[in-house]
């Protein structure tokens, strides 16, 4: 069995990190070793009857045969994805294992991805995890992505987060933009883990850079909260302005209420009320109410009060994206409400309590505006509110 590679230490983790901005795309040849298809300007028809032409394909099958593993990992990969010949799990199965015996990283991946998925045999998470190992350990991105998430998920067993967060960083620093932000997003929320805002903050930006929209919306949560990087409002706007023209509904709702506000932007109430009717159609639950209340403030006609008071009530009676919502109101005296940071804080860990992620973090932020009085106050009326068992 390949070794594991030992943690990248966070010195090293930065400067690969770095490293991967500055780097052309890897040549076709690692590429294809790693199981990844080489990078094209464009696809066209006649770039695709070239790839599948017969006599192509008649020698792959050609060095297939002769034991080749290169050509064995390419014949292997046409059946798995049905190009160029008929989808066949068995013969890709084939194909694959024999590629994958003569440790060709890129076979062992595709293989291991069959045994996981249950493509043409039944599911074997533990082949998976074995063929994931092999892989990663040569240096398969793709792989080491598959791997973390195996151990996060607990698929082959124990669910380890150190050991997933490992294996997104390693997949990380060979310029994945998704196991970037997974890694990320680990070191901000999963209790799995030791937090660490600073490298989370580096991780998010890597990402965002590499154009992952969701990582650019919390790059703007951490800017505007001032976690693991200096506080920046108009950073914060600009990176959400940028995920919600990705169509990420949070970051839509979120630059509403910034136009709004003219918080880190020029304030702009048709704007800002044109990126919360965008949430609602995405679906963005928040976003209704807020939207509800924004239009009569900005009306200034009396459905302002009531907009209010349905949300109060669907706070109360337990929903938790409306305490989210109403948290945020009290945080900075929208909607009618008066501006009041120990009704803020109790509504926003309530919400947090009832599972919603983003309440933990504008509560975080709340906390460093607040006196020790004002959050022993807050803390006295969450103990009040919430039911406390029975002896």
């Amino acid at each position: 069995m390949a070794k594991i590679p030992a943690p990248v230490s966070t010195l090293v983790l930065a400067v690969l990190l770095a490293a991967v901005l500055l780097l052309a795309p890897a040549p076709a040849a690692a590429q294809l070793k790693w199981g990844i298809k080489p990078e094209q300007k464009a696809v066209t028809p006649a770039s695709l009857d070239a790839d599948n032409a017969p006599d192509k394909i008649a020698a792959e099958r050609a060095g297939a045969e002769a034991g080749k593993a290169e050509a064995q990992y390419a014949l292997g990969a046409r059946y798995l994805e049905g190009r160029g010949l008929p989808r066949d799990y068995a013969q890709a199965r084939h194909w694959l294992g024999l590629a994958a015996e003569q440790k060709h990283a890129g076979a062992q991946h595709w293989l291991g991805v069959m045994h996981r998925g249950g493509l043409g045999a039944p599911a074997n998470p533990a082949e998976a995890m074995r063929l994931f190992v092999l892989a990663a350990g040569q240096g398969n991105p793709l792989a080491q992505f598959d791997l973390a998430e195996m151990w996060a998920l607990g698929q082959a067993g124990a669910v380890d987060k150190e050991e997933a967060l490992r294996w997104y960083r390693a997949s990380g620093s060979q310029g994945n933009a998704e196991a970037l932000f997974r890694a990320g997003m680990m070191l901000l929320t999963d209790p799995g883990v030791r937090k660490n805002d600073a490298e989370a903050y580096d991780l998010l930006l890597l990402s965002a850079r590499r154009g992952h929209a969701k990582a650019m919306y919390n790059l703007s949560t951490l800017q505007a909260q001032g976690r693991g990087v200096k506080r920046d409002p108009v950073a914060a706007a600009r990176n959400c302005r940028l995920a919600a023209g990705l169509g990420v509904v949070e970051a839509q709702y979120t630059l509403g209420l910034l136009l709004l506000r003219g918080e880190g932007v020029l304030q702009d109430r048709e704007e800002g009320l044109r990126w919360l009717r965008m949430a609602v159609a995405g679906g963005y639950g928040p976003a209704k109410a807020q939207l509800a209340l924004a239009e009569a403030e900005v009306r200034g006609d009396k459905n302002l009060a009531e907009a209010t008071r349905q949300l109060k009530q669907a706070a109360q009676a337990g929903d938790a994206k409306a305490r989210l919502h109403l948290g945020t109101l009290y945080a900075t005296g929208a909607g009618g409400l008066p501006k009041d940071s120990v009704q803020s804080y109790v509504w926003l860990e309530l919400a947090a309590q009832g599972g919603e992620a983003m309440a933990a973090l504008h509560k975080e932020a709340l906390v460093k505006t607040m006196s020790r009085a004002e959050l022993e106050r807050a803390k006295g009326q969450v103990r009040d509110l919430t039911p406390q068992p029975v002896e």
